[in-house]
């Protein structure tokens, strides 16, 4: 999942003409081109993304590099490119985006944004290399992904959610997440998940606070360089309580997704919890609003659901191959006894 240049030798997407058009016209400046071929980045599951080096004219306010970020559902392109933006409209370290196109015609859905330097938190770790760097991981990543979740819940949410709301006739956020959710399952041979999926919807706790969530705060969403955070990948952000992001990273961090021989992988996952278990306490030690154990677990719940429908969708379809390498299945064994009655 980490992010890489892949050889130049690749074929250019067939969006990049036209949003090199646009970026034309947007900033006043016909003579833009790129310097060089464009280079895909390697390490996503769902968006395309390349970089791009231009050519720049005397006065342009583009940056010399820049990512074009290419996305299959024009919908949630839409709405992460407005988190992405009013996040870091509020100075949140997060690329910021000069140009998107999400309307529904032929084309995906694209933006072009800031080139982030640096490297995931756990850029190029095997289980082997984990396991060497669990003293120093044991404190230093759980204590970063709070401070960046901290940070990120501090932001003011009622303007992202204002446009937000516009983009999806007023279900966004946790109502809109769990209509999807039922609607899905419905059409899954799973009655063992739609019964969770339902229990789920039943026994939604209070939403208060509600914050600006990211819902995929994960280490390899997190770049980082010269002691400073970047994030990165907006597509499931929510406004909603903090907990959302709390019950997801927790997740992530216990059932790290790391090829390991396989005795070793009592030691590494007991340490993942231990992980996990720092991230939460070193949130609620700095919180202005701390989070009850009950209504984290309604979040995980929340979040299995998210997991076990796509997995499900994927066996379904006949498309796990496809996505092979995806962490979601390293978390499924601990939520399959969520399934039970």
């Amino acid at each position: 999942m980490s992010i890489a240049e892949e050889a130049s030798d690749v074929n250019p997407p067939a969006e990049l003409d036209h949003a090199i058009e646009r970026l034309r016209e947007q900033f006043r400046t016909p003579d833009l081109t790129l310097d060089g071929a464009p280079r895909r980045l390697g390490g996503g599951f769902w968006a395309e993304m390349w970089t791009l080096q231009f050519a720049q004219p005397a006065g342009c306010p583009l940056p010399a590099k820049a990512v074009l970020r290419l996305a299959p559902d024009s919908r949630l392109s839409a709405r992460e490119t407005a988190v992405q933006a009013g996040v870091a409209d509020q100075g949140y370290p997060t690329p910021r985006i000069h140009a998107s196109d999400t309307a529904h015609d032929s084309r995906r859905a694209w933006s072009v944004m800031d080139f982030a330097e640096g490297q995931p938190l756990l850029a190029g770790l095997n289980g082997l290399r984990a396991l060497a760097n669990l003293p120093r991981l044991a404190t230093t990543l759980p204590d970063t992904l709070a401070r960046v979740a901290l940070a990120l819940h501090q932001l003011d949410p009622e303007s992202i959610e204002a446009q937000l709301n516009a983009l999806t006739d007023g279900s966004a956020g946790v109502d809109g997440l769990l209509e999807h959710y039922v609607s899905q399952v419905q059409v899954l041979a799973d009655k063992p998940l739609r019964q969770l999926v339902e229990r789920v919807a039943t026994t939604r706790p209070s939403d208060r606070p509600r914050a600006v969530c990211h819902g995929d705060l994960h280490p390899f969403n997190v770049l980082s360089t010269g002691g400073q955070n970047v994030v990165l990948d907006w597509t499931a952000a929510q406004i909603t309580h903090p907990a959302y992001d709390l019950a997801f990273t927790h997740l992530v961090l216990a059932h790290p997704p790391l090829d390991a021989p396989r005795p070793l992988r009592p030691i590494i996952n007991g340490s993942a919890r231990r992980i996990a278990n720092r991230f939460i306490t070193t949130y609620q030690r700095h919180t202005p609003h701390p989070i009850d154990s009950d209504t984290l677990a309604w979040y995980r719940s929340l979040q299995a659901c998210r997991i076990l429908i796509d997995l499900a969708g994927w066996r379904a379809n006949d498309t796990t191959d496809s996505h092979r390498g995806h962490p979601w299945f390293a978390i499924e064994p601990a939520l399959r006894p969520l399934l039970r009655p």
